[in-house]
């Protein structure tokens, strides 16, 4: 067991390494050496838990995917016990979505990468799908107990998470005195829960 936990430890090391890395430059830019070198491991030792370094980015946004949806189901978990549903709830959740996703400054700035690389490479793009479909599903089920319209909660989701990603990445190209991003962010959702 001690080594499963070992070598799980490990591989987390590498793919939080593979973040660290593409906050300072380019994955195409970026070697299997410096990832190797801000995880703390010999870089052979990448290719006994890494086919390749795309293999690497791949988990990497498995990871990351996983990491936020058990952060996030945690704390909705936390929010129904409290009795938080309805209106409050979806304010609840954009409140959660802004504060740990779209506002991370870091986490825009990786993702704008990987969009990047989705656009020509089918198993990214297919990940990047699967992700957004299962964010766009949950908000639906979530936002679905404050509406009575299916297609209309499908839809705003659809719109929701399309707003917070371009926003994201606004957080990041933008020069940060030319919008108030969070005022943004607020109207929009704002403007969605009167709509619910």
């Amino acid at each position: 067991m001690g080594r499963k936990n070992g070598q799980e430890e490990k591989r987390t090391r590498i793919l939080e390494a593979l973040h660290s890395c593409l906050t300072e430059k380019p994955f195409d830019q970026t070697s299997i050496k410096d990832i190797a070198r801000a995880a703390g491991v010999n870089h052979g030792l990448l290719h006994y838990y890494f086919r390749s370094k795309e293999d690497i980015l791949l988990h990497y946004i498995d990871h990351v995917i996983g990491r936020y949806k058990a952060m996030f189901e945690q704390w909705l978990a936390e929010k129904q016990a409290e009795g938080v549903a309805g209106k409050d709830l979806a304010a609840a959740i954009f409140d959660f979505m802004n504060d740990r996703i779209t506002l991370d400054r870091q986490l825009s700035k990786v993702f704008i990468e990987i969009w990047e690389i989705a656009v020509y490479n089918p198993a990214v793009r297919d990940r990047l799908r699967r992700a957004y479909r299962e964010w766009m599903e949950v908000l639906a089920f979530i936002l679905g107990g404050a509406t009575a319209d299916p297609a209309a909660t499908k839809r705003i989701s659809i719109a929701i998470v399309a707003f917070l990603e371009g926003m994201s990445m606004f957080s990041v190209i933008l020069d940060p005195d030319s919008i108030d991003i969070r005022e943004v962010l607020t109207g929009f959702q704002n403007r969605i829960i009167e709509m619910l």
